[in-house]
């Protein structure tokens, strides 16, 4: 009788939960595949949120440092930094970004452009992934 007892409030525990169905958060595939170009027949091509490739060491010019006028600035050049790493070439036409997603598969120089404190500043990546740098254009 006591096992009987105990065992019909397991029985509805049980129950209730195999109703339950799983909540379905974050972005869906279809999301990854316009943020970083992936293409239905290749979905493994680029895993989001996960390096694509060595960005050896980080520097950047004295342009860009003159940018960095607080902590926040220096928060977003690390996160464009880690976009770049990420595929995230910026605001690059579609050919430019179609060379950059080769240059990640064949070991070439990658280069992507964005906005910090209200100029454009590129990231280049060489194609040895020696180094990366942030700079202005105009210092190249």
């Amino acid at each position: 009788m006591r096992f009987l007892l105990l065992a019909i409030p397991i029985l509805a525990i049980a129950i209730a939960v195999s109703r339950v169905k799983p909540l379905q958060l974050g972005p869906t595939a279809d999301m990854y595949r316009a943020l970083y170009r992936l293409e239905p027949s290749d979905p493994d091509k680029w895993t989001p949120g996960q390096p694509q490739f060595d960005l050896g060491q980080v520097v950047m010019t004295p342009g860009v440092q003159n940018l960095l006028t607080g902590e926040d600035d220096m928060q977003r050049l690390s996160n464009i930094i880690t976009h770049h790493r990420e595929g995230d070439w910026g605001d690059v036409d579609p050919e430019d970004q179609a060379t950059n997603d080769e240059a990640v598969e064949l070991g070439e120089r990658i280069l992507g452009s964005h906005r910090l404190g209200g100029k454009k500043i590129w990231v280049i990546t060489e194609w040895d992934r020696s180094v990366t740098t942030a700079l202005l254009p105009e210092e190249y």
